[in-house]
């Protein structure tokens, strides 16, 4: 969850910006007749192997350019086009921006999309044309991208820093006289404010340059407290290192004052057959001790594939009736299904988490272990695996079946979460105890950190000088 703030630096081109599949696109928020490039495919869910980019353009378009994460990828001809991706299987955002040029190599609109990120930011790109006329009015255009759940509330425009006014419909644009000015400002500027209270800000010069972006994102991330604290932890207790360099922190706030969206993800395969009575009292007692203060839980089964017992409730009663129909059967795509719930997750602001039970043996699926390990640390979800497998246990001492309960481990705490390899049933109860303790007593750190909007993991460490306290957060995070 975070804030956009835009700082605005010397021109230099840099990456595209993000437009939310189930949001306004950009060229969706411009008027009919000018939409001389439209991607007439945004998807809403995940996207993954080979991912075909289908482009209409209109005829001044001699030729189309599709960057992704703002470098080239190919060029396509022609007044339908198909651009052809490798996305493979490590999830990360992407973002697609094509461009049409006319014959003389001027670009004259593009459009752009974003795949495997399902809660992108509120974002504007300022529209002008290339060339001002000697004579009469110029028009500066914005193209917002925009949740659903954040709309747009105004864009003012400024030419230099001059404001030229505010609008508050589709399509956003002013219009101006360059001859009323002397000397004319080098450059427009769009910021568009969102009915949250977000905003982000556009730069174009008129000469093709683009200004540097310099995102100033407000991050949030949970603090797990461990050892003989005495009196609640404050800011001056904690040192926070983002990517080395030493970071304030704006505010730190009980988790208990904060919502949290749970999903419990339950293995409902065959091969839990004989553990789904107590799995099922084990569950029951972690909702009842999760939900209140606004807390929702979403008990979802999987086997090939995954099997929504209940929405986002707080409802407890809604949570014990949905547990009671979970039913052995089939084989366990585990991976294919944490995948499709961290991303789910990161549609839900706030504080959330994953918790997993599994005898953590996949048996099929289009993704593996590493797939898993990448898109946790990308999603920024707290991921709590448990592994009730006794044979796993016992095996440890094998390299193979050590590298997998490891490199569980590993994801559960790169993500600031717990991770937890039980031998018998009996120790459910006391394992989701123990999560949900975590959880209710989590402090929510925030900080400031910039971006240029490309996705480069920032390593993070939160340290105190308190004897005898211990703290778990992220490893790290992405922008």
């Amino acid at each position: 969850m975070f804030l956009l703030v835009t700082l605005l630096a010397s021109p230099a081109a840099r990456g595209q910006q993000i437009v939310n599949p189930d949001a306004t696109s950009l060229a969706e928020s411009l008027p009919r007749d000018e939409h001389p490039v439209r991607i007439t495919l945004r998807p809403s869910r995940i996207v993954h192997g080979d991912f075909a980019l289908p482009v209409s353009v209109a005829p001044a378009v001699a030729r189309a350019t599709l960057f992704i994460n703002g470098v080239r990828h190919s060029d396509a001809e022609g007044p339908s086009m198909v651009f052809h991706v490798r996305i493979g299987k490590y999830l990360r955002r992407l973002r697609f921006r094509v461009a049409g040029y006319d014959t003389a190599g001027n670009e004259i609109g593009s459009d752009e999309v974003v795949v495997n990120d399902p809660q992108p930011p509120f974002r504007v790109r300022a529209l002008v044309p290339p060339v001002l006329p000697e004579e009469g009015l110029a028009t500066i255009a914005a193209a917002v991208s925009a949740p659903p759940a954040d709309p747009v509330r105004e864009i003012e425009f400024f030419l230099g820093e001059t404001s030229l006014g505010a609008d508050g419909a589709a399509p956003f644009e002013a219009r101006f006289d360059p001859a009323a000015f002397s000397p004319l400002p080098p450059y427009a500027r769009v910021t568009a404010r969102s009915k949250s209270g977000n905003e982000s800000h556009d730069v174009r010069f008129f000469d093709g340059a683009v200004a540097e972006r310099m995102d100033v994102l407000v991050q949030e991330i949970p603090l797990s407290v461990k050892g003989n604290l005495t009196r609640p932890l404050q800011v001056a207790d904690l040192t926070l290192l983002d990517t080395g360099t030493p970071r304030p922190i704006d505010s730190l706030t009980r988790a208990s004052d904060r919502p949290l969206d749970v999903i419990l993800l339950i293995d409902s395969s065959g091969s839990m057959l004989e553990e789904l009575p107590v799995v099922k009292r084990a569950a029951a007692g972690f909702a009842r001790s999760i939900l209140g203060g606004g807390n929702r839980i979403a008990v979802v089964a999987f086997r090939e594939r995954t099997i929504w017992l209940t929405p986002f409730t707080g409802d407890i009663a809604a949570v014990e009736r949905a547990l009671e129909h979970l039913e052995p059967l089939g084989q366990t795509h585990l991976y294919d299904a944490t995948i499709e719930m961290l991303y789910t997750l990161q549609t839900m602001p706030g504080r959330r988490a994953l918790v997993v039970l599994s005898d953590g043996v996949n048996e099929g699926g289009d993704f593996e272990l590493e797939h898993v390990a990448h898109y946790a640390r990308y999603s920024g979800v707290p991921l709590y695996p448990i592994i009730r497998n006794g044979l796993l246990l016992k095996l440890r001492r094998i390299p193979l079946a050590k590298f997998d309960a490891e490199r569980y481990a590993r994801i559960a705490e790169s993500a600031g979460a717990s991770y937890f390899l039980i031998r018998k049933p009996a120790e459910l109860e006391g394992v989701y105890r123990r999560i949900a303790d975590e959880l209710k007593n989590q402090y929510i750190i925030r900080f400031r950190t910039e971006s240029d909007g490309r996705d480069i993991w920032h390593s993070l460490a939160v340290s105190t000088a308190i004897k005898g306290v211990t703290l778990r957060a992220p490893r790290g995070y992405f922008p």
